[in-house]
């Protein structure tokens, strides 16, 4: 099965490409239950893309190159629980022993600061106090946020479970998502408050890892996911 698809200019990540978790989840659309999509190149910008179903998962093609690929997951990873009381603190890229200063995405779909609500998410993390390599943000969610059953659309947690992982585990570096592993355990409702939190997984050479999870207005648990991103080039993402 294959179908067209696009990604609007209005779900950019970088300045020029699609947000990997908004891509990531574009491509789990097509499957069931848990799944591992991983980025290959940078998802262009309102430009023609074909997305085919296939029997290991998913492909997602441009026109001379494979932009991502999907496969079902197993999902192993311990969530730490939402602290209660949750008190956010400063930005991550100001936290001691961050590298200063990469602050790209500005008009970024998920947390870019440029960006107004709702035509974005504006999931803006912050430091989470007493909970070291933790970060969260508010989420306000919005019936413009809604699939027809009035739920937040898939591919919208998707977008949510990406940014707050790079504030982190790579805030301040030019990074870029490499793989997104998520599993949505409940659907969330469009309207109120829902909570992501981002916590730090370590890393090696140009990899970062962190976890990233979404909790509704009650403190339950709606979608988690385990994140890669690699570092890179700060003009691959500026341009």
């Amino acid at each position: 099965m294959q179908q067209n698809v696009m990604v609007a200019s209005r779900f950019k990540g970088p300045p020029t490409s699609g947000n990997g978790g908004y891509v990531c989840g574009l491509m789990a659309s097509v499957l069931e239950g848990p799944v591992e999509a991983s980025l290959k190149a940078p998802p262009p910008l309102d430009t023609p893309l074909t997305l085919e179903k296939t029997p290991d998962g998913a492909v997602l093609k441009g026109a001379e190159q494979v932009l991502g690929v999907a496969k079902p997951a197993t999902l192993s990873l311990d969530v730490p629980a939402l602290p209660k009381p949750l008190k956010l603190g400063g930005n991550p890229v100001d936290a001691p022993g961050r590298p200063k200063k990469f602050e790209p995405f500005g008009t970024c779909f998920v947390c870019g600061q440029d960006r107004e609500h709702p035509d974005a998410l504006c999931l803006h993390s912050k430091l989470v106090e007493g909970v070291e390599g933790m970060v969260a943000a508010v989420w306000k969610l919005d019936q413009a946020f809604e699939n027809k059953n009035g739920f937040v659309d898939e591919a919208f947690i998707w977008a949510a479970l990406d940014c707050p992982g790079y504030f982190a585990c790579a805030a301040g570096e030019p990074a870029l998502l490499g793989r997104l592993t998520a599993e949505i355990v409940a659907p969330l409702r469009a309207e109120g408050e829902a909570t992501v939190i981002g916590w730090n997984l370590g890393g090696s050479g140009r990899k970062r890892r962190c976890g990233t999870a979404v909790y509704d207005a009650s403190g339950a648990l709606v979608a988690k996911a385990e994140g890669l991103w690699i570092t890179v080039d700060a003009s691959v993402i500026t341009g």
